[in-house]
């Protein structure tokens, strides 16, 4: 009988888009499965299109959380009735297995609900709130950045208890109509550069001026290129402020997106770009994952070899740390606006200070950075790590 697997990615965007290598490793190991995902509502659309995934299926965490908080003022016995009906709409049948690879309570108890076998975030029943190795190794770098060299899309997929995938290709994005007057971005001799003005955190957040000097800089030097402003509604005025800075001479030749474009429309932009620059942010992992070339911006807690643009030939600038307490929010005190141009033009990079220009690889173990023009040696405590944690798979 054909197994059924429950896949629980409850988390934004990017984290959702990192999930990919565990679907595909997942399907390499077990070609005949049912895969189906369990992801927010509202990121239906990019969960339908990912790689190996039969059926989508919508968490309203909205619902869930307004249920909760009306729960703990007076419990009624319909909120479980209506909990208990939302949760048969999801599956009338168990699922032989749930992939778990959230650690809050709520991707918990979905996988203990909806599978006959969670596996994943804990192990044992979902009240023990007992961490699996793979689990217990993510927090931890979370909390302590240290030289961890597991790529978190790779942590995932030994939560799922397989591999690495030994083959990746990029994400398929179907056939979504831009609005008119956007539709001709891509359609002509480039470079067509993507910006990502916004970020899911604020820390994260590229300066407004800064943003504005690189593009200057851009349209500049690269005499045919264009810009693409990316973002969702809340950075519409980012992007405003962003284009109010700019040369009038220079506004023709940008395209403000910003709040005009569904998930699937977002990933059809990112593949008619030729190169996608931004901070650490869920437009950034799915334009690795569409397959377009990756230029990111790393500082404030982002750190390249735990989520560095997944694949091959990506280029991460990480901020350096300054040392002491402050060290896990990194602050910069420059940006590599001249660096990053000269990436674009295919000329040599000089060394900038308090950043590093890192390159993107693949082997066995998943993902890795190396120094740029380095040779691309894989560090040693990745396999290090799949030793002591899943020696099985070694």
């Amino acid at each position: 009988m054909t197994q059924r697997a429950l896949l629980i990615q409850l988390a934004r965007l990017g984290d959702l888009v990192q999930t990919i290598p565990a679907i595909t490793a997942l399907k390499e190991a077990h070609a005949d499965w049912i895969v189906d995902l369990l992801c927010p509502a509202h990121l239906e659309g990019i969960g339908r299109v990912l790689p190996g995934i039969s059926t989508v299926v919508k968490w309203d965490g909205a619902a869930w959380n307004r249920r909760a908080l009306l729960a703990e003022k007076e419990f009624r016995p319909e909120h479980v009735v209506e909990a208990d009906a939302d949760l048969r709409a999801i599956a009338k049948e168990p699922y032989d297995y749930a992939f778990v690879l959230n650690q809050h309570p709520r991707a918990i108890l979905a996988g203990a609900l909806l599978a006959r076998e969670s596996i994943g975030t804990i192990t044992g029943g979902p009240l023990e709130q007992k961490l699996s190795p793979w689990a217990t190794y993510v927090r931890a770098v979370a909390s302590d950045r240290g030289e961890n060299r597991i790529h978190l899309a790779d942590a995932f997929c030994g939560m799922c208890g397989v591999s690495p995938p030994k083959h990746m290709m990029p994400m398929q994005v179907p056939f979504a109509s831009l609005p008119l007057d956007l539709d001709p971005i891509g359609q002509s001799d480039g470079p067509w550069v993507g910006l990502l003005v916004g970020a899911g955190d604020q820390e994260r957040l590229v300066p407004v001026t800064i943003w504005a000097r690189l593009i200057t800089d851009c349209l500049n030097s690269l005499q045919r290129s264009r810009i693409v402003l990316v973002g969702s509604e809340q950075e519409e005025e980012r992007a405003h402020s962003i284009q109010t800075a700019l040369p009038p001479s220079l506004l023709g030749r940008v395209w403000d997106t910003t709040g005009r474009l569904s998930l699937t429309q977002l990933a059809v932009v990112l593949t008619r770009s030729q190169v996608v620059i931004g901070s650490d942010t869920g437009p950034l992992h799915l334009a690795a994952a569409v397959g377009t070339q990756v230029i990111g911006w790393y500082f404030a807690r982002a750190r390249v070899h735990e989520t560095g643009p997944y694949g091959q030939n990506h280029w991460v600038w990480q901020a350096a740390e300054t040392g002491g307490e402050e060290a896990r929010l990194i602050t910069p005190h420059r940006w590599p606006i001249d660096e990053t141009i000269a990436l674009l033009s295919h000329q040599a990079t000089a060394s900038v200070t308090d950043w590093s220009l890192l390159t993107s690889h693949r082997d066995r173990w998943g993902a890795y950075y190396v120094q740029a023009g380095q040779e691309p040696i894989a560090p040693f405590q990745r396999e290090a790590v799949w030793h002591e944690l899943h020696p099985s798979l070694v």
